[in-house]
């Protein structure tokens, strides 16, 4: 008797086993290519199931092989709405037919029961200030219209700001100072002010402003540590909703994408 409950037992792990594998696919859904500037080819996996306890997915890694089984690293990836992986490669004359795509995924929870969604009022009262600050994250909110219109007048009096902005908040020096670099170098007048993110262990997913319209500037997608949000202050509801992950209910996955089997 002991024996035969032991067996059903060890069945039913892999049962369970089989059934949690079962739920998780990434497939191929299209491929684009843009000629706008320079070639890109930005292959788009969906994400049809999630593991049991699990409510959002990331990508971690990913690379191609081509039709000499080279390994072709993209030019960049990034997770989009929660549901599809987007991975963009740079072709040019050279470039030889992508036939598979690697890669590793993460998936995890977020939840207000768990205290992973955090609501943040009156983010416009607060501005150059710190609005969150837990478990090495640090967020604050610049308004990037006066501090382009005192970059604009007097460099003496920029750098003055941007060292009182540094020391108030305790922020990276390095990392703030590069990413308001980057952020003027494409300044559009639309979006005027930025919600600023340093996540040294990128447990951040997302910081939802509940604005109109709000845009990912794409240092926030280059780099894990440090993440920001460009919007129009005349669009904001004056509230942020911030998604941390949770770290307890990580699930990493290993997978392979065929492109094209002929």
């Amino acid at each position: 008797m002991k024996n035969i409950t032991v067996k059903l037992f060890i069945l039913f792990l892999l049962i369970s086993s089989s059934l949690q594998s079962q739920e998780i696919k990434i497939e191929h859904d299209r491929t684009v290519i843009d000629t706008s500037d320079v070639i890109n080819e930005t292959v788009m996996l969906s994400v049809k199931n999630f593991p049991v306890n699990t409510n959002r997915c990331e990508l971690i890694t990913a690379y191609a092989t081509d039709e000499t089984h080279q390994k072709i690293n993209p030019e960049y990836f990034l997770t989009q709405a929660n549901r599809e992986f987007w991975i963009t490669f740079i072709k040019n004359k050279k470039t030889k037919k992508l036939l598979s795509l690697h890669g590793k995924a993460r998936f995890f929870n977020v939840s207000e029961e768990s205290e992973t969604i955090i609501q943040v009022d009156s983010i416009l009262e607060k501005v150059n200030e710190i609005i969150y600050e837990k478990n090495e994250v640090k967020i604050i909110i610049i308004d990037l219209e006066s501090l382009k219109s005192i970059r604009d007048n007097s460099s003496s009096e920029y750098k003055k700001e941007i060292n009182s902005l540094i020391k108030a908040n305790n922020l990276n020096q390095k990392w703030f100072e590069k990413t308001l670099k980057k952020t003027f170098e494409s300044y559009y007048e639309l979006f005027n002010m930025l919600i600023y993110c340093e996540d040294a262990k990128n447990s951040v997913l997302d910081i939802d402003s509940l604005f109109t319209t709000y845009n990912k500037y794409p240092e926030g997608i280059k780099n894990d540590s440090i993440k920001t949000f460009l919007f129009s202050r005349s669009d904001a509801t004056n509230i942020a909703t911030i998604s941390i992950k949770d770290a307890s209910t990580y699930q990493e996955i290993d997978f392979k994408v065929i492109l094209d089997e002929n």
